[in-house]
């Protein structure tokens, strides 16, 4: 049985975390010795009014990201003509560079039904995206981390596992760079030096850590729900991961956090975030897996939609003593 936060906070060093490993160890009567962390920003010792009430408009300037809908174009015609299934993943890949459009599977769209068709036309994007980079290195002293952006370059691929075949996340995307707006915020810089010290405290002869932000906003609505992990059961292929801080959570059901064991099967910690709260966990090379479920529109708080705004970082050791 997974474990559900308690509103407690437990000091682990200099950070105060309303859940460790250790406590998960103790209740579920089983060792979990890899980092599972909640934290929250008020235990990053951050102004966690001022950098919500700051960052949630930022989640505007954000573009559309146009994999989820090639992705799900695809997936509908691969379901209706199964017998095309190799020829549309190559058509996938192409789609995703940007060097093909739908013209090149014309000759199945026009096969469709007239409902089908009316379905197909109704995919639409409903999550935002950009990221960003960083090197961090530690100084001689602890909690002293210089902080040096990195140019994203213009591709984006997570060499990650999934419990699926077929993951799209190891295709090439393009994504805009997040606004400075957001990253060259002081309080934003504190938050990754603050990440820094979660990884130190778990490895502590690590001095360099390459990050890369995610900010992205999920929207749902009468009609569709937003999906942040269409993968599945998956790693991000990062040593260390925050796999949502969540900023803005306004008129949605759904979207709980999960981390399984090495099964993939076994749940050790089910959550849903609230903003200013986040979740610090091993990834690559650990036993552990994580999910988060879709989000839907709560019919019961307007308006007819909801979204859900997180910020999330994929953490390389890149240098140790």
């Amino acid at each position: 049985m997974a474990v559900e936060t308690e509103e407690r906070m437990i000091s682990a060093d200099r950070f105060s975390y309303l859940m460790t490993e250790a406590m998960l160890s103790q209740t579920l009567g089983i060792g979990i010795g890899h980092p599972i962390r909640v934290f929250s920003l008020a235990g990053c010792g951050l102004d966690e009014a001022k950098f919500l009430n700051e960052l949630e408009p930022t989640f505007s300037l954000l573009s559309w990201d146009p994999y989820d809908v090639k992705r799900e174009q695809v997936a509908f015609l691969a379901e209706r003509f199964f017998h095309e299934k190799s020829r549309l993943d190559m058509f996938l890949a192409d789609h995703y560079a940007g060097v093909t459009t739908l013209e090149a599977v014309g000759d199945l769209i026009v096969q469709l039904s007239h409902d089908e068709r009316w379905a197909f036309e109704r995919i639409r994007p409903r999550r935002k995206r950009s990221i960003s980079r960083f090197v961090l290195e530690r100084g001689r002293s602890l909690n002293d981390w210089a902080v040096k952006p990195l140019r994203v370059g213009r591709t984006f691929t997570q060499k990650a596992g999934s419990a699926r075949e077929n993951d799209e996340r190891v295709l090439q995307r393009v994504f805009d760079e997040t606004s400075p707006a957001v990253t060259a915020r002081d309080d934003f810089r504190d938050l990754l030096k603050c990440l820094a010290e979660m990884v130190r405290e778990v490895r502590p002869p690590v001095r360099g850590i390459e990050m890369t932000m995610h900010q992205v906003s999920i929207f749902a609505d009468a009609t569709d729900e937003g999906d942040n992990s269409p993968e599945g059961i998956h790693q991000d292929g990062a040593d260390y991961i925050v796999s949502a801080l969540v900023i803005e959570r306004d008129g949605v059901l759904g979207g709980e956090s999960i981390v399984y064991g090495p099964d993939k099967k076994t749940e050790y910690l089910r959550i849903t975030l609230v903003p200013g709260t986040g979740l610090f966990q091993a990834d690559k090379g650990s036993p552990l897996w994580h999910d988060v479920t879709p989000i839907k529109d709560d019919p019961a708080t307007p308006p007819l939609y909801g979204k859900r705004s997180i910020l999330g970082f994929d953490m390389k050791v890149v240098r140790e003593e």
